[in-house]
């Protein structure tokens, strides 16, 4: 029997997530979260084959933790399901270990073929992702980040920029991301500094431009 573990902070989802898994994988047991201390806590007590994982959840949401979860179920396939935008969030997740990422506009549909792709061949990538992952194998990283300037980011300053365009001031998220305040400041002015932006308002339009390219 395969254990599949829910993690999301919205109630319907994890009830529609749970009704495609059935479909999939009849035998399927299902066990949900609401938050990152859930999920940890239900990792410390059991073995999961699967985690479809929202990673815009109390107490996370930032790349490192797919790296704290394979550290404490190295075999688990992790699914990230986001509303946040594939083409820029998809291969730094993949690359932190995650077997796949789905956008959660895609249809339903997609999303069991994602997890049969899984369990069946342990990895997913929808087309876009596909063609995004094909594009930095043939292109040079300096012509990648120049066609998006987003590239250029760390996946700690793509933390930080992703919680400021979501208006959260810097001890917000210090908080959040478990770091000083300093700390925060120093990835906010890099962040400005590597895309050329002088405030906030610049910073959300290039964000939107760079997601908008990419649809």
């Amino acid at each position: 029997m395969k254990k599949i573990l829910i993690a999301d902070d919205h109630s319907i989802v994890r009830l529609g997530a749970s009704v495609i898994i059935k479909e999939s994988i009849p035998d399927a047991t299902i066990l949900q979260a609401q938050t990152y201390d859930e999920v940890y806590t239900h990792l410390h007590q059991e073995g999961f084959e699967l985690l479809l994982l929202d990673i815009n959840m109390p107490g996370g949401n930032n790349i490192k933790v797919v790296k704290e979860i394979l550290a404490l179920q190295p075999q688990l396939k992790i699914l990230i399901f986001s509303s946040y935008e594939e083409s820029l969030y998809a291969l730094r997740y993949i690359s932190a270990g995650a077997c796949g990422y789905l956008n959660k506009n895609t249809a339903m549909s997609e999303l069991k073929n994602a997890i049969q792709s899984i369990m069946a061949r342990g990895k997913y990538m929808s087309e876009a992702v596909k063609e995004l992952y094909i594009q930095k194998l043939t292109t040079s990283k300096s012509l990648f980040d120049e066609n998006n300037p987003l590239h250029k980011l760390s996946n700690r300053e793509m933390d930080v920029a992703k919680h400021l365009i979501k208006g959260l001031g810097i001890l917000e998220v210090a908080t959040l991301m478990d770091l000083s305040s300093s700390t925060v400041s120093t990835y906010k002015s890099r962040v400005f500094e590597k895309l050329n932006v002088n405030n906030i308002p610049e910073l959300i339009e290039l964000f939107k431009l760079h997601s908008e390219e990419q649809q």
